[in-house]
This record gives structure tokens, sequence and C-alpha cells, in this order.
């Protein structure tokens, strides 16, 4: 019990000692900085890029689009052609995930393409050949629209009879296919 009072007392007799010393260190130190030693703040306009893993800092991405169809198209020749692709798709009106999605089912998004005949997507059972990835997306974005989503074919389902008509012979797996993919790229956003 002697121990305890002692500590009480201690307690109420340094607090306030500790209390004054602290209060008396900190209005010593608390003066005002002069205001010499202010820096102007510069507002810079340009963007910082995070080179570590090629993000942009402070610039709000508002079209993720090309960022889901690149994510898809990793380590295929189509790849480097992810915002091109968006492009084409917005220029003829039809779903940015259709053409990416075709390029895979038919040929692997490129990789199992004739040689130089820039054609993932199976045009003549692959024997057409067109003159770079830049004009063939075009062709292509431009024959979906045309042929198809201009006369009301929107889906995979509606658009496989006519563009893949032996796979109603196996039960639709090429639109089964299409809308995997399209699922996939769902998943990436």
């Amino acid at each position: 019990m002697p121990k305890k009072l002692v500590l009480v007392f201690l307690w109420f007799f340094l607090a306030p000692i500790s209390l004054a010393v602290v209060s008396l260190l900190f209005h010593q130190n608390n003066k005002p900085i002069p205001k010499e030693k202010f820096l102007p703040l510069i507002v810079s306009e340009t963007v910082n890029i995070n080179h570590l893993e090629g993000q942009v800092l402070g610039v709000e991405i508002k079209d993720n689009r090309p960022i889901i169809i690149e994510r898809f198209l990793t380590n295929t020749p189509l790849e480097p052609y992810s915002s091109f692709l968006v492009d084409v798709s917005d220029k003829y009106n039809i779903d940015y995930r259709l053409i990416p999605a075709i390029a895979m089912k038919e040929t692997g998004g490129g990789r199992a393409a004739p040689e130089d005949s820039f054609n993932a997507w199976g045009f003549e059972n692959g024997r057409t050949v067109f003159s770079s990835w830049e004009g063939a997306i075009d062709a292509v974005g431009k024959t979906l629209k045309t042929r198809y989503i201009d006369r009301g074919m929107t889906t995979p389902d509606e658009i496989m009879p006519i563009y893949a008509p032996p796979q109603l012979l196996t039960g639709g797996k090429w639109a089964e296919d299409i809308n995997s993919y399209f699922s996939q790229m769902n998943s990436l956003e």
C-alpha cells in the first residue's frame, strides 16, 4: 500500500512540472517563419510518367478499351494494334470486342495466320491476303459493318451462320467461343 501511495504522490507532483516544461519548450520553438523562407508554389501542366509500369500518373483514363484489348491480345501479333482496333470499331460503330474476339478464335490473335497474309480473321478460309495489319483491321471492321451489323446481325449467334456456316453443324461452337472471349475482355476491365 505505501508503494501505491508514493506513486500517486509522484504522479501529482511530476505531472504538472512535466507539462510546464513541455509548454515552455513549445512556446520557445513556435516562432513564426519569415516570409523569405517560403518557396513559391509552381504549378506545371506537364504529365508525370511512372516508367516502372508504364502508367500515366495524374491523368484520368476515360477510355480503358485499348488497355482491355491490349491485355486480351498479349503476346499476339495484334497486341500493338489495340488502340487501332478500338478506333476502327468506333469508326464502323461495332462492338469493340468483336474484331479481336474473331481474330483470337480464328488464328489465336494472328499467331496461326498464314505468313505475311495479315489475315487473323480467317477470311476466305485464310486465303485473303492483306497488305498490313492496319489495312486488315479496317477491312474486317468495314466487312462486319456492311455484311452483318447493317443487316441486323449484331451478336455472335446471329453472325455465325454467315461468317462460319460449318459451325452450325457442330452446335454453334464458334459463337460460344466468341461470347467466351467477350466475357474474358469484360473481366479485364
